[in-house]
C-alpha cells in the first residue's frame, strides 16, 4: 500500500527532480533503500547547512545589537549598560510581534513544534516555519536572551527535510523519517556529535529505534557533522583537559550527583512553563510582557554576563576546572532564572544547551565541595560538571543515550564514560519517575496534546481513576450480611464498603458475601466477612496503577479516596469493569476528535492551527456545557484544561473560569476570532 501511495502521488514535482518513484517501488526492496539513502543524503546536506546558517545568524544579530548598544551608550559607561540592560528586551520584542502576528506556530523552542507535526500532521511543515524558524531564534540570543541553538537548528533541519519531502509528494513515513533525518544532521552538526545526534532523531524525535529508521538518520547526522566541520572547521565544541579518576569510590559519588541532577532536571522540565503561566496571570498587553522580561534579563546579564545568550565559554571554563566553586553555584541559579525569563515572555530558543549548562554549574558545584570535603577520594570538580551536563540533559530531556554520547562527543574524552552513564541513568529513572513528561513535550501536554512515543506512554496512564468511578453500596459494620447482600445486587459494582465514620475499614464483594451467606450467618455483622487487606488509591492515581494493584491484591474493587483532604474522604470506587468501561469511553471520544481534525486537515489541505482560549469571568460561555457552546464548523475542542488536570472533551464538560480550552481550526485564519469570542474578548456576543 506505501507503494502505491508513492506511485500516485508523484506528480510533476518527481519528475522534475529526476526521480522514477514507480520504477524504484516496482524493483524491490533493494532499490527503495538506495532511494532513502539518498534522501537521507539530502536532510544531512540540508541540516549540516542548516546549522552553519544559523550559527552565522545569531553572530550578525548579536553583532548588530552590539554595535546598537555601543553606538547609543556614546561611550558614556551608564549609558552603554543602560541599552545592554534594553538589548534582550528589544530582541524579545521583535521575536513577540513577529510570533504574535506573522508566524504563531514558531512560538517555543523548536522540537515541540517538531513533535507535533509528527503526531498530528504526519511530519508535515509548512514553510513559515523553516524562514521564522531560522530568523527569530537568532534575534533571540543575538540579542542576550537566554536560550540554546539546538532547537532552533533540529527545527531548521527537520521543517526543510519536511518540505523536500513534501515537494516530492512522498507518503507520510517518507515525510516524518526526513523530518526525523533532517533534525538529527541539525544537532550532530550543532555539537559535532554524530552519534549523539543520530540518537537525538530516533529517541527524542522518533521515539523510536525502527530498523527502518536507523540506517537514514545515521547517514544524515554523519553529512551533516561532515559538511558543518567542512564550513566552520573541525574541533571540540567543549575541549577539556585529561581526566582522571582518583579512587573507585567515586562511582558512588557520580550515583549522587545524578539523583541531584534528576532533581534539577525536573525543576527546569516544570520551569519551562512557570515563567509563561506568571506573565499570563498578570494579563499584560502583549507588547508589555518582552519588554519587562527582556529588562530583567538584561539586568541579570549586567551582573553576570555568562547567563547571556547560550553559554558555551561558562560551560567551558567549568568543564576546565576555571571557575569558582561559588561562581558556579550563583550562575546555576541566575542561568535558570534567565532561561524561565526568556522563554515565558514569548522569546522563541533551545532548551537543550541551557540543560547542559545548569548539569555543568550543578557538577562543578557538587565537585569542588567534594574535592574539599574529601580531597583523597574524589578528583577535580572539572570532571563532575561534564557529568553533571549530561545528568541534567539524561533527566529533563528523557534520553539517556542522547545524553550519554552527546557529551562523551562534546568533550573528546572516553575514560569518564562508566561515572556519565551512572549519573544520566540515575537522573533519568528519578525524573521520568515522579514527571513522565519532558522538556520538550512539557508545553505540548500542557496544551493536552498527549505525544506517544513509541510504547514509552500507554492512554490509561493519562486517564485519572475518578473518571472511572463505580456506584457501590457503603455500610456500617454491624449491618447483616443478608441485608448487605440484598443492597449490593442492585449496586453497579458489586461491592459493599464498610465505612467507620468516613474512614473505609473494610470491602467485601457480592461473591465473597453470597459464600459465606449460611443459615446461621444471614443475620451475622457484615464486618464479621470483609477484607481489611485491601488498599485505597488517591483520585489523581491512572487508570494502569488502579488495573496493576486490582491484579497484585486480587481485589474486587479499589476504593478511591481524595488525599488531600484532612480525613482522606471516600469517593467512590473502581472495578476491573468500570476501568474498562471509562478507558472505551475515553478512546471513543478522542478518536471521535482525531477524525474531525483529520476530515478537516483535509477539506482544507492542511492549513489548519491549534490554538488554545481561557475562560476569562466575562466569557460569554462560562458556565455552558460543550454541547451548548455554538462552534463554527471548522473548529474542534481537543481538549479542556481545568487547575492541572487535562481533560477529554465531552459534550456535557462544564466550562469554569480559567479552563483551557485546546481547539484545532482550519483554516488557522478562523482561530484569532473564536478565541476572542471564548475568552470574552469579542464585543460579539454570539458565535463567531
Amino acid at each position: 500500500m506505501a507503494g502505491k501511495s508513492v506511485v500516485n502521488g508523484r506528480g510533476e514535482a518527481a519528475r522534475r527532480f529526476g526521480l522514477d518513484l514507480e520504477r524504484v517501488v516496482q524493483h524491490g526492496p533493494l532499490e527503495e533503500a538506495f532511494f532513502v539513502v539518498v534522501l537521507a543524503v539530502v536532510a544531512g546536506i540540508i541540516g549540516g547547512l542548516g546549522a552553519y546558517l544559523f550559527h552565522w545568524m545569531i553572530g550578525a544579530a548579536g553583532l548588530v545589537f552590539a554595535r546598537a548598544t555601543g553606538a547609543a551608550g556614546g561611550g558614556v559607561p551608564w549609558r552603554t549598560a543602560l541599552f545592554r540592560v534594553l538589548s534582550p528586551a528589544a530582541g524579545i520584542f521583535i521575536v513577540v510581534a513577529s510570533t504574535t502576528f506573522l508566524a504563531k506556530e514558531v512560538k517555543g523552542h523548536g522540537v515541540p513544534q517538531l513533535l507535533e507535526a509528527l503526531a498530528l500532521h504526519g511530519g508535515r511543515l509548512r514553510w513559515p516555519v523553516a524562514v521564522f524558524g531560522t530568523v527569530l531564534p537568532a534575534v533571540t540570543i543575538g540579542s542576550g536572551g537566554s536560550a540554546g541553538p539546538e532547537g532552533p537548528i533540529a527545527q531548521i533541519g527537520g521543517a526543510f527535510g519536511s518540505l523536500f519531502a513534501q515537494l516530492l509528494r512522498l507518503p507520510d513515513r517518507y515525510v516524518s523519517l526526513l523530518l526525523a533525518c533532517g533534525s538529527a544532521a541539525g544537532i550532530a552538526a550543532t555539537f559535532k556529535a554524530p552519534i549523539a545526534g543520530a540518537f537525538f532523531g530516533l529517541e527524542v524525535i522518533l521515539g523510536s529505534y525502527a530498523m527502518g529508521a536507523v540506517v537514514p538518520v545515521f547517514v544524515s547526522a554523519l553529512v551533516g557533522t561532515t559538511l558543518f566541520e567542512r564550513l566552520e572547521g573541525p574541533g571540540l565544541v567543549t575541549p577539556t583537559p585529561a581526566y582522571t579518576v582518583v579512587h573507585p569510590t567515586e562511582l558512588g559519588a557520580m550515583l549522587l550527583l545524578g539523583i541531584l541532577a534528576g532533581a534539577v532536571g525536573l525543576l527546569y522540565t516544570r520551569g519551562l512553563t512557570m515563567g509563561e503561566d506568571f506573565f499570563e496571570n498578570l494579563h499584560w498587553p502583549w507588547w508589555l510582557t518582552p519588554l519587562v522580561g527582556g529588562a530583567v534579563v538584561g539586568l541579570l546579564g549586567l551582573v553576570l554576563p555568562d547567563v547571556l545568550g547560550v553559554g558555551y565559554k561558562a560551560i567551558e571554563d567549568a568543564t576546565a576546572g576555571k571557575m569558582a566553586i561559588g561562581l558556579m553555584a550563583i550562575l546555576l541559579v541566575a542561568k535558570f532564572v534567565a532561561t524561565v525569563l526568556t522563554l515565558g515572555a514569548g522569546g522563541t530558543g533551545g532548551v537543550l544547551a541551557p540543560s547542559l549548562y545548569l548539569g555543568a554549574m550543578l557538577g562543578g558545584t557538587f565537585g569542588g565541595i567534594g574535592h574539599i570535603l574529601f580531597p583523597n577520594w574524589m578528583t577535580s570538580p572539572a570532571v563532575y560538571a561534564v557529568t553533571g551536563m549530561g545528568a541534567v540533559f539524561a533527566a529533563s530531556a528523557q534520553a539517556p543515550l542522547t545524553a550519554v554520547t552527546i557529551v562523551l562527543e562534546m568533550t573528546g574524552d572516553y575514560r569518564i564514560t562508566t561515572g556519565v552513564m551512572a549519573a544520566c541513568s540515575v537522573a533519568y529513572l528519578l525524573h521520568g519517575s515522579i514527571f513522565r513528561d519532558s522538556m520538550f513535550t512539557v508545553r505540548l501536554a500542557r496544551r493536552g496534546l498527549v505525544i506517544l512515543r513509541g510504547t514509552d506512554v500507554r492512554m490509561t496512564e493519562r486517564i485519572p481513576v475518578k473518571a472511572a468511578l463505580a456506584p457501590c453500596v457503603v455500610v456500617g459494620g454491624q449491618t447483616t450480611v443478608a441485608q448487605a447482600i440484598e443492597a449490593i445486587e442492585t449496586a453497579e459494582a458489586g461491592v459493599v464498603v464498610v465505612q467507620d465514620g468516613r474512614q473505609v475499614v473494610g470491602l467485601a464483594g457480592l461473591n465473597d458475601l453470597r459464600a459465606v451467606a449460611g443459615d446461621d450467618t444471614r443475620q451475622s455483622p457484615v464486618d464479621e466477612f470483609i477484607r481489611r487487606d485491601f488498599v485505597s488509591v488517591d483520585q489523581h492515581y491512572s487508570l494502569e496503577e488502579a488495573m496493576r494493584l486490582l491484579t497484585l491484591y486480587d481485589l474486587p474493587a479499589l476504593p478511591v479516596i481524595d488525599a488531600t483532604s484532612d480525613d482522606e474522604g471516600f469517593l467512590g470506587v473502581v472495578t476491573p469493569e468500570s476501568i474498562m468501561r471509562a478507558y472505551s469511553t475515553q478512546t471513543l471520544v478522542s478518536l471521535e476528535t482525531g477524525f474531525k481534525t483529520r476530515q478537516l486537515r483535509e477539506d482544507y489541505g492542511n492549513r489548519g492551527g491549534f490554538g488554545e482560549a481561557i475562560i476569562r469571568s466575562q466569557s460569554p460561555v462560562l458556565g455552558l456545557t460543550l454541547a451548548e457552546v455554538r462552534l463554527p464548523r471548522e473548529c474542534v475542542v481537543v481538549s479542556v484544561q481545568h487547575g492541572g488536570e487535562v481533560r477529554i472533551p465531552h459534550g456535557d464538560t462544564v466550562l469554569q473560569a480559567d479552563d483551557r480550552v485546546l481547539l484545532y481550526c482550519a483554516p488557522a485564519s478562523r482561530l484569532d476570532d473564536v478565541i476572542a469570542w471564548l475568552s470574552g474578548r469579542s464585543t460579539d456576543s454570539g458565535s463567531p
